[in-house]
């Protein structure tokens, strides 16, 4: 991967641009898929595997253990910068069969 900002080659997502001090993990997050579980960890298994980095949120109530509804609903964030490619690896996995 190159740096957003600069075009350097990045060795991985997780570190700083040496050329220009880009930060991935700090830039803003975007919401790429609101889905239900089991989904939720295909798909964040799926960016994972490409070293993608994930931001899952759950909206679980911890007194009532019930998955249903808006209770249920997980969605899926990753990198401003990395949001094509996410979304990219998302609808090829779909349209092929696994």
């Amino acid at each position: 991967m190159n740096c957003p900002e600069c075009k350097q080659p990045l060795t991985s997502y997780t570190e700083d641009c040496p050329n220009c001090g880009f930060s991935i993990i700090n830039s803003p997050w975007i919401i790429i898929s609101k889905v239900y579980s089991p989904d939720d960890m295909v798909i964040e298994s799926l960016l994972k595997s490409f070293g993608l980095p994930v931001k899952v949120s759950r909206r679980e109530v911890s007194q009532m253990p019930v998955n249903i509804g808006p209770l249920a609903e997980v969605e899926i964030a990753v990198p401003e910068c990395l949001v094509e490619e996410a979304r990219d690896l998302l609808e090829g996995a779909i349209n092929t069969d696994i």
